[in-house]
């Protein structure tokens, strides 16, 4: 019976990896006037500051986003990023609907600490 116990327990423990300290993120980005910007087609990457951790999520057109770090629900894991906005007037001819400052992890001032307390977050782009 203490082999059988041992068994699940082991099972038990495989089963609650790195996804049970994974956070749901959410958010919007919008205009300093608080509108939605206008875009053709979105995305938003978080990029661990400690160079380990990222997560991606499309920009809807009414500026609300959900972050994603390998599969759709899974979350972000808890720590501090860079925010950088993927926001094109026009995809095809890779013309941004943002100021070019926001699309680099060096020189974006979007910034976001993950954690149990902090899980939405409301950017804004200043032109």
């Amino acid at each position: 019976m203490s082999r059988y116990v041992f068994i699940l327990f082991t099972l038990l423990l495989a089963g609650c990896g790195s996804s049970s300290d994974m956070i749901q993120v959410t958010g919007t980005v919008k205009n300093a006037d608080g509108s939605p910007l206008p875009f053709e087609s979105g995305s938003i990457v978080f990029t661990g500051t400690d160079g380990k951790n990222h997560a991606s999520g499309s920009v809807q057109s009414d500026g609300s986003f959900t972050m994603v770090t390998k599969k759709p629900g899974d979350g972000v894991k808890p720590g501090h990023y860079k925010v950088t906005l993927g926001l094109w007037k026009n995809y095809h001819d890779l013309i941004p609907a943002v100021p070019k400052r926001y699309m680099e992890p060096t020189t974006t001032p979007l910034e976001a600490t993950v954690d149990a307390d902090h899980k939405h977050f409301d950017f804004t782009v200043e032109k």
